[in-house]
C-alpha cells in the first residue's frame, strides 16, 4: 500500500464521553501513524452522563473527524433505562441511526471499518456493514466478552440471540483483535479459523497526557506521622468488589509513625457507607470515598500517589481481564499492588516488578501491604524501557493490521 490508509472506526464510547473504554479508544487511535481516520459514534450523553470536556478535546486530535449518531426521542428514551433487559445491550435500539450515518459515510471510501466494544451492538452495526459491502475490510475489537459476562445476567430469549450474533460477527469480521491473549481464547473457543485471523492489541498509556516533573510522591508531614496515600481508581460492579480490601485493610496494622489514607474515584458503591465507622475505629488508617474526577486529574493524582491499587474481578480461575485503569498507573510511574488471582494481571504486574496479593485471602493482601509500608520511600520499580504498553508502539502495531487488511480491499 502507498497511499495512506483511510478508516472508519464505529464504537460507542468516544471521549468526552467518559468511561474507560472511551479513554483507551482514544489513546489508541490518537497514536496510529500515517492514517486517517473517521470516528462515529453516538451523540454526548446517551452512553454516560458523565462528561470529561478536557479528553474531548484530547480525542479531537485524531487525523480525521468524529461524527455522531443521534437516534430518535423514544429511542432515547429507551436507552436511558439502566437495566433494560436487551442484549448485547440497550444500544441496539440506535443501531438503526448508526447504520444509517455509516451508509453516508462509506460514500467517502475508505479502506476498511473497525467496530470496537465495548458495547457489543456496534459490531452489530460492522455484520450489517459487511453484508452491504463484502469486499470491504472489517476489523472487530473486543475490550471483554461478549456472551457470558459475570456482570450481566442470562434472559433467555435476548441472550440466545446475543450469542447468535456473537457467532456471525466472529466468523464474518475479516480480523478479530483483543487486548490479551486469555480472551483471544475464550473468545475463539481453540478454532483454527477464528485464532489464525485474530491478534492481541493490549490497551495503552500516552506519555503526553501526564504532567512532567510532578512529585513522584505525595505526603503530608506532621509532627507525629506522615500521610501515605494509596489510591484506587474505577467502579466496583459484578464479581468486582470493594469488600476484600476492607477486610485486609483491617487486618493491616501501620507503623506509628505512618499514616495510610485510602482513597476510592469512581462510581460511588452500597460498600462504602461502611467507611465512617471504620475511621472512627482507627487512628492511623482511613479509606476515603473521593467520588469521580476527570481523567486528567486523575492521572496527575496516579503520579503523585504512593500506592495504586487494582482490585480484579474474580469470576475466572485464571482471569484473563485487562483493566485499562492497570495500564494508567504503569504510565504514571507510581508503585502498584494488584489484587487478584493468577492470569493476566498478575503476570504483567510481577513484569513490571510490582506488587501482587490473592484477592482470595485478606491475610495475603494485608500482608503485601505491610510489605509495601517497609518499602514505602522507595523509587518506583516500573522499567522506564519497556514500552509495551507505550501508546506510540501499541498505535504501530495496530497500523500494521489496519494495512494487512487494507491491502486486501
Amino acid at each position: 500500500m502507498t497511499h495512506v490508509p483511510r478508516i472508519l472506526v464505529i464504537g460507542y464510547c468516544y471521549p468526552p464521553t467518559a468511561s474507560p473504554e472511551a479513554f483507551v479508544t482514544a489513546k489508541l487511535l490518537r497514536n496510529i501513524p500515517d492514517c486517517e481516520i473517521d470516528v462515529l459514534t453516538l451523540q454526548d450523553g446517551l452512553i454516560s452522563k458523565y462528561s470529561d470536556p478536557e479528553m474531548g478535546e484530547y480525542a479531537k486530535g485524531i487525523r480525521g473527524k468524529v461524527f455522531k449518531a443521534k437516534p430518535s426521542w423514544f429511542v432515547q428514551q429507551l436507552c436511558s433505562i439502566p437495566r433494560l433487559p436487551l442484549r448485547p445491550d440497550r444500544w441496539i435500539l440506535a443501531s438503526k441511526s448508526v447504520r444509517n450515518l455509516a451508509e453516508e459515510l462509506l460514500q467517502k471510501k475508505y479502506d476498511c471499518i473497525v467496530t470496537r466494544s465495548q458495547y457489543h451492538s456496534a459490531h452489530l452495526v460492522g455484520l450489517h456493514l459487511k453484508r452491504k459491502h463484502p469486499d470491504l475490510p472489517w476489523i472487530a475489537c473486543f475490550s471483554d466478552p461478549w456472551s457470558g459476562s459475570d456482570h450481566q445476567r442470562d434472559i433467555p430469549i435476548f441472550s440466545n440471540y446475543s450469542r447468535r450474533q456473537e457467532e456471525k460477527v466472529l466468523r464474518e469480521a475479516d480480523r478479530l483483535v483483543f487486548p490479551t491473549r486469555g480472551l483471544l481464547d475464550y473468545m475463539t473457543q481453540s478454532s483454527e479459523g477464528l485464532v489464525k485471523k485474530s491478534s492481541v492489541i493490549p490497551h495503552c498509556f500516552d506519555p503526553t497526557l501526564y504532567r512532567k516533573n510532578l512529585p513522584r510522591r505525595e505526603t503530608c508531614a506532621n509532627e507525629e506521622r506522615k500521610t501515605l496515600y494509596w489510591r484506587i481508581f474505577g467502579s466496583f460492579y459484578g464479581n468486582r468488589q470493594p469488600d476484600v480490601l476492607l477486610k485486609a485493610f483491617q487486618l493491616l496494622t501501620a507503623p506509628s509513625n505512618k499514616r495510610v489514607r485510602i482513597e476510592i474515584f469512581g462510581a460511588q458503591h452500597e460498600t462504602y457507607s461502611l467507611f465512617d465507622h471504620f475511621n472512627k475505629s482507627h487512628n492511623n488508617k482511613e479509606i476515603i470515598y473521593m467520588g469521580q474526577v476527570p481523567h486528567k486529574k486523575a492521572l496527575d493524582l496516579m503520579q503523585k500517589s504512593n500506592l495504586l491499587i487494582v482490585i480484579d474481578s474474580t469470576e475466572l480461575e485464571n482471569s484473563f481481564y485487562l483493566p485499562s485503569k492497570i495500564i494508567d498507573y504503569f504510565g504514571s510511574g507510581t508503585d502498584v499492588l494488584s489484587i487478584c488471582r493468577p492470569g493476566t494481571v498478575e503476570e504483567i504486574t510481577l513484569a513490571k516488578g510490582h506488587y501482587v496479593a490473592s484477592i482470595d485471602s485478606a491475610t495475603s493482601i494485608s500482608e503485601a501491604m505491610e510489605n509495601i509500608l517497609t518499602f514505602s520511600d522507595a523509587s518506583a520499580r516500573s522499567d522506564a524501557n519497556d514500552n509495551s504498553f507505550h501508546a506510540q508502539e501499541v498505535g504501530e502495531d495496530f497500523l500494521k493490521i489496519i494495512k494487512s487488511e487494507a491491502t486486501k480491499n
